[in-house]
């Protein structure tokens, strides 16, 4: 049933994209050519090889953003002098614009893998941190007060009353975090970089080609939803089995 409700959502979107392309010819392709573009892109191998270093930049940047923001989080949720002394630094990195970051590390590192994975991280790491600085703040304080009654050991009190509660707050801000890696990925890349689905958005506005513009933003979009569906959903249901099957939800 829920592919159901999201085939239909898809469809509402696909339908509100041809009426706009009737509506506006000069502003909104037409989705027809458009996908034919797409797949002619796959087809010829240009969207393989292009997509492939964007990936492998947005994979090792949502790494480094995940391991930043988590222990930048943990140490501002468990300490009052960390929060302290870490809440402006959150703050700065939440107010510099993404592209600063890029234009930075690219003089830093040159135009390379590393300096767009290293602008990633040092964008996106704010959000996950405040996330986990938020989770870590409303935890049930009296679930951590039985485990200790239990005598539980203090590792076990983090893996099994901590963690679980914090599940929901990292998979939220991996999933934030992931759009931002995107955008700021496809920002790097529209500076310099000399591949990528940034590149080809820079290369294909500069022969003013709003058919390609929107075929490498489509394909951009399918990738986003293959990763929403094949890894996050299944790993949201195995690190929430504890929940049960159905999570609360207003009646509405």
């Amino acid at each position: 049933m829920n592919t159901v409700h999201r085939l239909v959502a898809l469809a509402v979107l696909a339908a509100g994209w041809f009426d706009l392309s009737l509506l506006l010819p000069n502003f909104i392709p037409d989705p027809i050519p458009v996908v034919q573009t797409m797949w002619g892109n796959i087809v010829s191998g240009s969207a393989i090889e292009h997509l492939i270093p964007t990936l492998v930049r947005v994979g090792f940047g949502l790494l480094l953003t995940m391991v930043l923001g988590t222990l930048i989080g943990t140490l501002m949720g468990l300490s009052v002098k960390g929060e302290l002394y870490l809440d402006s630094l959150v703050m700065v990195g939440l107010t510099v614009p993404a592209i600063v970051y890029g234009i930075i590390c690219v003089i830093w590192f040159g135009v390379t893998d590393q300096a767009a994975i290293v602008a990633i991280g040092l964008a996106a790491f704010p959000a996950v941190a405040i996330s986990v600085w938020k989770g870590i703040k409303g935890i049930d304080t009296e679930l951590v007060a039985m485990g200790r009654a239990f005598r539980l050991a203090r590792w076990e009190v983090i893996w099994k009353v901590i963690f679980p509660q914090l599940v929901p707050h990292l998979l939220a801000a991996m999933r934030y975090a992931l759009g931002i890696c995107w955008k700021i990925c496809t920002t790097v890349e529209l500076i310099g970089m000399p591949n990528g689905v940034g590149y080809q958005l820079n290369f294909w506005f500069g022969l003013f080609s709003m058919e390609q513009v929107f075929a490498w933003t489509l394909l951009f979009l399918l990738v986003m939803f293959g990763i929403e569906f094949v890894v996050f959903k299944p790993l949201e249901r195995y690190m929430t089995r504890w929940r049960g099957e159905e999570p609360l939800r207003l009646a509405l």
